[in-house]
């Protein structure tokens, strides 16, 4: 179970993210988090750990609808005519600091940098979506690993 990644929600937040070993801290609130947070789910992969956290963080009446959709995903990024996906994820994670906080002038910088003809709010939606971020109360996006 070492390569097992989990679901919490921090009790203080009520936000979700995943974990790999003993919960420690809440990635959004910065709340130490009990041992005995429960798991709301496990994944294998970084794909699944995206869907799991994106469902997670949806209400209930939304999950099975937004399930489908996310696993008919291929990518989790827009394809670009003018920059591969991947290229605009690892810029992003770039981007962001230490805190893994994300804002909307970085990711224009981002695409601005790669000449991308994406729109900047497309780009955050779908990345919402996939479960690559998660919109914080305060306008930024916490971009999961």
């Amino acid at each position: 179970m070492a390569g097992t990644w989990s679901v919490v929600r921090c009790p203080a937040c009520r936000n979700c993210h995943g974990i790999r070993g003993q919960p420690r801290q809440c990635p959004h609130c910065g709340q130490s988090l009990p041992s005995t947070t429960p798991i709301l789910a496990t994944a294998e992969t970084s794909a699944q750990l995206r869907i799991e956290v994106a469902l997670a963080n949806t209400p209930e009446e939304l999950r099975d609808e937004l399930r489908k959709k996310l696993e008919k995903m291929d990518e989790p990024l827009i394809a670009s005519s003018s920059s591969s996906p991947r290229a605009i994820y690892a810029a992003i994670q770039k981007a962001v600091g230490a805190d893994l906080i994300l804002r909307r002038e970085d990711v224009q910088s981002v695409l601005e940098k790669l000449g991308s003809e994406l729109l900047v709010d497309d780009l955050l939606e779908k990345m919402e979506l996939d479960g690559t971020l998660v919109r914080q109360r305060d306008g930024t996006w916490l971009l999961l690993e």
